[in-house]
């Protein structure tokens, strides 16, 4: 009799553990389904007498899923390294006070800027597919036209955006490089709006160019 009582006395406190190691699972532990399964499973094998045994396997548990939750915010995307190596621009042009401005404005705009003075360098660049934006002048130190600067790029990087910024383009040249892909054109920037304006450029440039590299 006594014994039959220690039994009933037993399983009445094994399912008390249970039904508690179940409770707490909901509200304080924080744990996935799966988690909570086998950490109420665990609890009704070791019985009464592992109580501790039973809440450090729980503990483990959270433990572990707190680790891989943490390891997956520390690690980055494959679409935030994109975004990282993306927020790079090339600024080809001759007019050192312009190519200043320019860099000035896209620095302050968390953008890793490098700025060139020369054609040939920025086509370089371009060939190692190192810059996905480009803001060309209308002047270089070579002997070349900013189109025909541009259909070269467009030639060595199809998902290369160009953005032209010139006062002194004609409309036919305008023409052939909208042809060849040029993104925008934008007058050179004399005010903040004229800066906002060729800061919005860059950012729609950005976004088109994510697609083209997905």
């Amino acid at each position: 009799m006594v014994k039959n009582n220690g039994f009933k006395l037993s399983a009445f406190a094994m399912v008390l553990i249970v039904t508690g190691v179940f409770s707490l699972s909901f509200v304080g532990f924080g744990l996935t389904p799966l988690n909570r399964y086998f950490g109420v499973l665990i609890s009704a094998i070791i019985g009464l007498s592992s109580v501790p045994a039973a809440l450090q396997f729980i503990s483990m548990i959270k433990k572990i899923s707190v680790g891989q939750l943490a390891a997956t915010e520390q690690s980055p995307s494959k679409k935030g390294v994109c975004q990282m190596k993306a927020r790079k621009i090339l600024i080809a042009d001759k007019d050192l006070v312009n190519r200043k401005q320019l860099a000035e404005l896209f620095e302050k705009s968390h953008y890793e800027v490098e700025t060139t003075a020369s054609a040939a360098y920025a086509i370089a660049k371009i060939v190692q597919k190192n810059e996905p934006i480009v803001i060309l002048g209308d002047s270089f130190e070579e002997k070349i036209a900013s189109s025909d600067v541009v259909a070269l790029m467009r030639k060595c990087n199809k998902n290369l955006q160009i953005i032209l910024v010139s006062d002194d383009t004609s409309l036919d040249a305008l023409r052939r490089m909208r042809e060849d892909g040029v993104f925008y054109h934008a007058l050179k920037p004399h005010n903040q709006e004229d800066n906002e304006e060729l800061r919005s450029a860059v950012e729609c440039a950005l976004e088109a160019f994510h697609p083209a590299m997905s």
